[in-house]
């Protein structure tokens, strides 16, 4: 359970195409499972997971001061009601984000807006967190895929009043909340 490892890939040798070799910065701290075991004639793939936190645009707070104030950046959406905002969060990192103990400050908030049928947070890479990854707040529609929440202090995908409805959530990968 906390076993989560970060390090940034050095090189990538595809000498053999079928079987690419990494390179880390550094080594493994400790030993993760890697296997295919069959129980009552059915395959189970177990392996660790691996998510990429790197992205090309990046949405941060302040590098020097928001880890230690537990205070950073947030992307906050409000509107009077159905589909009169949209938002299209994709492929972005988002670090030193969220701030502690302050209600309604995550760093990807969609906030009793209704309907977001046109709107949807996909692909993205949000870590080192103070406050959640991402929360859906008296909205339905919306569509959270494939994004990888690490090292999050609280929630990491938050459904806050649980009246929240007809939401799609599918392959995100959440590691380290804390």
């Amino acid at each position: 359970m906390n076993h989560a490892e970060t390090f940034f890939i050095v090189s990538i040798d595809r000498t053999n195409i079928n079987n690419p070799v990494l390179t880390l910065d550094k080594p493994l701290v400790f030993t993760h499972f890697a296997k295919t075991e069959n129980y009552g004639g059915v395959d189970f793939d177990i392996r660790a997971e691996v998510g990429l936190l790197s992205r090309n645009v990046v949405f941060r707070g302040d590098p020097e001061t928001s880890a230690a104030n537990q205070y950073g950046a947030i992307i906050f959406m409000h509107s009077m009601g159905d589909d009169s905002i949209v938002g299209k969060i994709s492929h972005i990192e988002l670090k030193d984000v969220g701030q502690a103990f302050k209600v309604g400050r995550y760093p990807i908030h969609f906030h009793m807006v209704g309907n977001v049928m046109q709107s949807y947070a996909v692909g993205n890479s949000i870590h080192d967190s103070n406050n959640r990854a991402i929360t859906i707040h008296g909205v339905h529609y919306l569509t959270i895929t494939d994004n990888v929440a690490y090292n999050i202090k609280g929630h990491s995908i938050f459904m806050e009043d649980a009246i929240e409805s007809r939401n799609f959530l599918k392959k995100n990968l959440v590691i380290n909340t804390h």
